[in-house]
């Protein structure tokens, strides 16, 4: 019987690719000597600052400088020292990267701070040149749109365990006469709310866990290729508000989502998508008002518990007033509009057994109810949108099979994070900088696209069963 060939996919490729980065990386930089010339993927504007900034005696290359960091994030080498005697020891990267002799460990560093900029428009202008590669993989696949947010954490004092258990322990010492008293909660509250060294980095809850992080919101498409990265560092989102750690997570999640896509798409204005899927962090109407309203995006996101009280709701009557749970008769009171930064404008109603009034020059509430059905001194405060609800009107029911087939796909882009901070070494750098910390996690993306365009080279062979020949 005459065994068919089996004829290799642009999908197959890029799996094999991906093995070759994540489990050979020798082979991987053969790839990356054989098919890419940065020469070609460089913007010109990254050419012209490099220029003006160093003239016309330059000691090094643009594009020697990036390969050596692009070969330090295959490589997983943790800091730039130990680049920098890796190259001395091996004549072969040196040749691949165009060195002569090896930079200094302080010019890498000077690089990554000063073409910080540049590095991010590097990786924007890489993210449209492999989207038609995304398409050509999965079409279906890469109209998925996934956010996620992670911190990345700097050598900092404040990060080592040893700061918080030295607080802490002398906390607990005080408590012993307090059973009742939560040592390890008020440790937390008197953390302090950034790193001394570094301001940028704030008191976080990220995975599980209290640091000192700079935090930053992934966007991937469905196959995991990092899309856009965007590092909010907006001070006025104050999330040290919240109640629990989780809480604070969630407020974080739900207000950067908005601001980190109009970013996404005002870089890149023709992309567009059929669904967004995003954990219950992302749970919030203005979210989903936005992906639906403004894109056209169908949002995949689990109701967050927290977003829905357990207490009894508010009907509402002919003329669309809300009225109280316990007895509908009764109209809730127009309480003026709300505006907030970052949130949709909505109507606020009071109970209609609590009073607004004036004492000693300060707004109180007054509740005058036998049988309340809030622990709120001013009684039950509903709030109404004046759009629909976009929340609980979803276009793909929750827990359909359709639902739970595309939420499936979302954890694609913990992979992602994962490897950009454990393969190519992101999250065990020992760096206290913050434009050096993101001038890395921008080059562990560059690296990942670099990745993906070796598939398209690969790609394009007449015989696909070449790439293995070619990695023999």
């Amino acid at each position: 019987m005459k065994i068919k060939a089996k004829q290799l996919s642009l999908s197959d490729i890029y799996d094999d690719v991906q093995s070759f980065f994540e489990e050979d990386k020798p082979k991987f930089i053969k790839l990356f000597d054989s098919f890419i010339d940065l020469s070609e993927l460089i913007p010109p504007s990254f050419y012209a600052h490099y220029y003006s900034h160093f003239g016309r005696h330059r000691d090094f290359s643009l594009e020697s400088m990036l390969t050596s960091l692009i070969i330090q994030k295959i490589l997983s080498i943790p800091t730039v020292q130990l680049l920098v005697h890796v190259l001395k020891l091996s004549k072969e990267l040196r040749e691949l990267c165009g060195f002569k002799r090896v930079p200094h460990p302080s010019q890498f560093s000077r690089f990554k701070s000063i073409f910080l900029k540049d590095l991010e428009n590097f990786f924007n202008n890489l993210v449209n040149l492999t989207e038609p590669i995304c398409q050509a993989i999965n079409p279906s696949i890469s109209n998925i749109l996934i956010a996620d947010t992670t911190g990345f954490e700097p050598y900092v004092r404040e990060n080592n365990p040893k700061f918080f258990d030295s607080l802490y322990r002398n906390i607990k010492k005080f408590s012993k006469s307090n059973p009742d008293f939560d040592a390890h909660s008020y440790a937390c509250s008197k953390m302090p709310k950034f790193a001394h060294s570094n301001p940028d980095a704030k008191f976080s809850y990220i995975n599980g866990h209290y640091c000192y992080s700079i935090k930053a919101t992934i966007l991937t498409n469905g196959l995991g290729i990092i899309q856009h990265i965007s590092f909010y560092d907006d001070d006025s989102l104050n999330v040290n508000t919240a109640k629990s750690a989780a809480e604070s997570k969630d407020l974080y999640d739900s207000k950067t989502l908005i601001p980190s896509l109009k970013e996404f798409f005002n870089l890149h204005p023709n992309f567009s998508y059929r669904y967004f899927l995003g954990d219950a962090g992302f749970d919030s109407f203005d979210n989903y008002k936005y992906l639906f309203s403004e894109h056209g995006i169908i949002p995949i996101i689990p109701i967050n518990p927290r977003n829905s009280k357990n207490l009894p709701q508010p009907t509402f009557n002919s003329d669309g007033i809300p009225t109280c749970p316990r007895d509908p008769s009764l109209k809730m009171s127009y309480d003026g509009i709300v505006r907030e930064k970052g949130r949709t404008t909505r109507i606020k109603w009071l109970c209609p057994m609590s009073k607004k009034v004036r004492l000693n020059g300060k707004t109180t509430y007054i509740l005058q109810c036998d049988n309340p059905c809030t622990s709120s001194k001013c009684g039950r405060i509903f709030y109404t949108t004046l759009d629909i609800d976009f929340r609980k009107n979803t276009v793909v029911p929750r827990n359909s099979k359709k639902w739970s087939k595309l939420y499936e796909k979302r954890p694609i882009i913990e992979k992602s994070i994962s490897l950009l901070k454990s393969s190519i070494a992101v999250d065990s750098f020992k760096l206290i900088n913050t434009r050096s910390i993101k001038a890395d996690v921008f080059l562990g993306a560059i690296t990942q696209h670099i990745g993906l365009i070796i598939t398209a080279k690969l790609g394009t062979f007449e015989h696909p069963l070449s790439l293995k020949k070619l990695l023999a």
